[in-house]
């Protein structure tokens, strides 16, 4: 039986620097035979545990070959067990922790969502401050520089001679990012995003969503997450193109919520606004939660928007799954992790909304957060809850298959459909409930509900300053 010690004292009989020049090469190899997140784990392994306690064997293409199967073999029951046992999602649920979010796709309106929700959507707390004090960069700086580097690690694309990417930020990049900006910048820039081998573990140690068993470790989500950038052999590399695009994604959002206690309350109601500029842009029809609150009785529970014209209900839940949720998916697990937060806002507010307001009506639900869950459709959800509630409620009128969890990237593309007339909010809705009465057309993740409909481009007004500002242009001092 594999165990992690096994593996460890594998590590141990081999150079550090072997072993990762060795994975960097498979990683820019792009080969297919070796699942990567197996390779991430090498590494993280690497810089926690390789003491080289034993005078350093030579590290062959075989002994990474056989360590790497050994980390695959290291959890080769667990995802059987759910998929054996009939719990097909919740397998899913695992694979989404460790490898779906490697998908995540990059555009230049990813950049202006941030730029709108952590600058110009400003309400009581000054997040931008908090980020400069903690980073020495400003938002703008920060996201502007994301944006550079991204389109650099792409250059490959444009097919131009003369200008090739090959894992490396070359000494041309960080010249190109100093005129663009400053020395100071980019090396705050560089130091917040490049995991060091001199300091490597006490940088891992700070990545606060781990899974501390090390035997499970080989599902969760690599911390590379929050330093995709390593310095190796006196370079420094981006460790993999799909890393930086989660990077891209979600850093702002991670490094707060992680180093800040005040930056989730403030980031809930920025969110709330930049919904409602998503309503606004297609022209619907909508009551907020203070226009609720002056019809309903005193004390009611409400929802952040009422649609008055298509019966729709969204409520805004910035959450996400805990980590260890994620990779050990049973029902009370899920029903801790997601009570206070997802199933509340059906429960006490959508539901109860809805019976007061719209209680001869079909309706629906929207629960909006920002990052994307695997959970789309509510009613998976709600078949674990009821497995943990003591008393079920009358349903009627929301039923939970009329209910979609949907992030804020997924809101986005929804608002564009809507404006090109491609079709309605409450379209999209039945057509989604249409699609998930059969297995061969129903959709876990509610974006792929939306492939049909053929997104080229995106017009969104609320998002043109923020990209106008992104163009690249040389930045003025701040």
């Amino acid at each position: 039986m594999i165990t992690f010690n096994y593996i460890r004292h594998k590590i141990q009989k081999f150079k550090k620097i072997d072993i990762l020049t060795k994975c960097y090469s498979f990683l820019s190899a792009n080969n297919k035979g070796v699942p990567i997140w197996n390779i991430f784990l090498l590494m993280k392994w690497t810089y926690l545990y390789g003491e080289e306690k034993y005078p350093p064997k030579e590290f062959t293409d075989n002994d990474f070959a056989k360590i790497i199967n050994s980390i695959d073999k290291l959890n080769e029951g667990y995802l059987t067990f759910y998929f054996e046992a009939g719990e097909i999602k919740k397998g899913f649920q695992i694979l989404y922790s460790q490898q779906f979010y490697l998908q995540k796709s990059v555009y230049k309106e990813v950049f202006a969502t941030q730029l709108k929700l952590y600058i110009s959507l400003k309400h009581k707390y000054n997040i931008e401050k908090s980020f400069h004090d903690k980073t020495g960069l400003s938002i703008f700086e920060f996201i502007y520089l994301l944006q550079i580097t991204w389109l650099f690690t792409n250059v490959n694309k444009l097919n131009k001679p003369g200008h090739f990417y090959n894992g490396t930020l070359t000494n041309e990049f960080w010249k190109i990012g100093m005129q663009l900006t400053s020395n100071k910048i980019i090396e705050n820039f560089r130091q917040l995003l490049t995991l060091d081998p001199a300091n490597s573990i006490e940088k891992i140690k700070t990545f606060k969503r781990g899974i501390k068993r090390e035997e499970l470790q080989s599902l969760e989500t690599t911390f590379f997450t929050i330093f995709p950038f390593q310095i190796h052999n006196g370079e420094i590399k981006v460790i993999h193109s799909s890393v930086f695009q989660h990077t891209v994604n979600y850093y702002v959002y991670d490094y707060l919520k992680a180093n800040d206690i005040l930056f989730g309350a403030e980031f809930g109601k920025r969110f709330e606004k930049y919904i409602e500029l998503g309503l606004q842009e297609v022209s619907l029809k909508y009551k907020t939660e203070n226009d609720l609150k002056k019809i309903l009785p005193p004390n009611s529970n409400v929802v952040d928007f009422m649609l008055e014209d298509e019966n729709i209900f969204l409520e805004c839940k910035a959450v996400e799954l805990q980590a260890y949720t994620s990779i050990n998916p049973t029902d009370t697990l899920i029903y801790n992790s997601l009570k206070d937060s997802i199933i509340k806002a059906y429960l006490k507010q959508i539901l109860s909304t809805s019976k007061l307001l719209k209680g001869n009506c079909e309706n629906w639900g929207i629960i909006l957060t920002y990052k994307q869950l695997f959970w789309s459709k509510f009613s998976d959800v709600w078949e674990i809850a009821k497995k943990e509630l003591k008393e079920i409620p009358e349903v009627s009128t929301l039923p939970p298959e009329n209910v979609y969890i949907i992030d804020i990237y997924t809101w986005n593309e929804i608002i564009q459909i809507i404006k090109e007339k491609k079709a309605t909010l409450l379209e999209i809705l039945k057509k989604a409930k249409l699609n998930n009465l059969k297995n061969e057309t129903s959709k876990q993740l509610f974006d792929m509900q939306l492939d049909e409909y053929e997104i080229k481009h995106y017009d969104l007004s609320f998002l043109k300053k923020e990209l106008d500002d992104l163009q690249i242009k040389k930045l003025e001092s701040s």
